[in-house]
């Protein structure tokens, strides 16, 4: 089990790899990627087994685009698992029936962590159970941020579900704060 620190450095750690593939769909997106280079013949050569992969899977921004902006989705989602699993690593149970600020943000952080752990590639919004099908109002700075889990349960998740991807990083400030 981690401790709280190794926690809080995995939350880093993650969000670092998400504001990487952010920069790099952008870079995809405005056409700065080389695909000529990019889409060679690449070979991996391991101890115990070489993987190689032809050329032809990303030769166009057409192939590119979407693989940049899947990446962004699994890297947002993996950033959801570790912030929630520092909220174990605190021994910070969930109170989901609770409407205290830090209990909604924590149900937030869960309910967005169950969304991308049953299906990274196509998360969903899995609000089961009458713990859990209500609204959030989760606090971010001035603003408060409305999620209805009931008309959002069963549907794909959308960045815009919680105010947008800016929100994202709010979140986990306010979870830092939380945690520390």
């Amino acid at each position: 089990m981690n401790t709280l620190a190794e926690a809080i450095a995995d939350v880093e750690y993650a969000f670092k790899h998400l504001e990487f593939a952010v920069r790099l769909m952008c870079y995809c997106e405005q056409g700065q990627l080389n695909l000529h280079k990019f889409d060679t013949d690449t070979t991996l050569l391991l101890s115990h087994e070489n993987v190689g992969f032809a050329p032809g899977s990303f030769a166009t921004l057409e192939s590119i685009v979407p693989a940049a902006q899947a990446m962004v989705g699994m890297a947002f989602g993996a950033s959801a698992i570790v912030l929630e699993a520092a909220f174990c690593a605190a021994s910070r149970k969930r109170k989901p029936t609770s409407r205290a600020p830090d209990d909604e943000l924590q149900a937030l952080i869960y309910m967005i962590r169950c969304a991308f752990a049953h299906n990274p590639a196509m998360p969903a919004w899995e609000a089961r159970g009458k713990d859990y099908e209500r609204l959030l109002e989760v606090q971010l700075g001035n603003e408060t941020v409305i999620i209805d889990l009931v008309a959002l349960n069963g549907r794909p998740f959308e960045y815009e579900h919680i105010g947008g991807l800016a929100n994202w990083f709010k979140i986990r400030v306010a979870a830092e704060a939380l945690l520390r």
